[in-house]
């Protein structure tokens, strides 16, 4: 081979490189690199469980899928006043079950610990009391009160999604009381589209909103043609094959040079 065919050959790979990096990253979707957007801050009676695992897409269906999701925290509200009114503290607690006030002077009091709901919920000025307790300080010292925890379970729905033959959609699986946030189903059936979204009820009987339908295509022959197409990374992983292979074909090429 003689140097200008080497030459050529070699400043035509390095061309044919940097217009593929130029067309990827050109094509590439970078909207979908900005951060999930913020969960709702309010809610009637609480919001969703924030969803981590699986989200809308194709899922190649071996045995099981495990569904996986955010634990929902509740939040408490307490407050102490002395016996003309007057307020000392007042302020919103997430997931504890007591709480020790700063040193009060002398006196006598009463706290009181209200429920909240489940995040983003809002009672107005319903919030169920859950323990108030006198207090007669015989001298200056804190207030220390312990208080029953609100438990929070989860429910999960899995529907199979409509069709043709099956113009409604129908829940397959239901599941209520999971003290997990984690749920493994096995019951699918190969090449069907399915819906599922889950839930949270608190022991005083409150339930959340449910969170946003996600989709699963469960092993459907368009499984391998959607992973090799419609994710944006694909060309990113195509371009670091195609650098590595160049980077060997550019060493190669440079020894035959030297030799020649």
């Amino acid at each position: 081979m003689s140097n200008r065919t080497v030459i050529w050959t070699r400043d035509a790979l390095v061309i044919i490189l940097s217009l593929y990096v130029v067309f990827s990253i050109a094509m590439a979707p970078w909207a979908n690199l900005k951060p999930e957007q913020a969960l709702p801050t309010s809610c009637e009676t609480g919001c969703p469980p924030a969803i981590n695992y699986p989200e809308d897409g194709y899922y190649h269906y071996k045995n099981a899928i495990v569904f996986e999701w955010s634990s929902v925290s509740v939040v408490y509200r307490f407050t102490i006043h002395n016996s003309t009114g007057h307020v000392f503290h007042d302020e919103n607690i997430t997931d504890a079950t007591t709480y020790t006030t700063k040193r009060l002077p002398e006196g006598s009091y009463t706290s009181f610990v209200y429920y909240k709901g489940m995040y983003g919920s809002s009672f107005g000025d319903e919030e169920p009391l859950l323990r108030s307790e006198e207090h007669l300080l015989a001298s200056s010292s804190k207030v220390t009160l312990v208080w029953a925890p609100i438990e929070v379970t989860y429910g999960i729905e899995i529907r199979e999604h409509k069709t043709a033959e099956l113009p409604q959609i129908t829940i397959i699986h239901e599941t209520e009381n999971l003290t997990q946030i984690s749920y493994e189903f096995k019951d699918f059936d190969n090449g069907k589209t399915y819906t599922w979204s889950v839930y949270a009820t608190d022991s005083l009987g409150f339930t959340s909103e449910s969170s946003i339908d996600r989709e699963l295509n469960i092993d459907t022959t368009k499984f391998l043609a959607f992973e090799l197409f419609n994710n944006w990374e694909v060309p990113f992983i195509l371009l670091g094959i195609l650098m590595v292979i160049a980077l060997q074909a550019g060493v190669f090429l440079a020894r035959e040079e030297r030799n020649d």
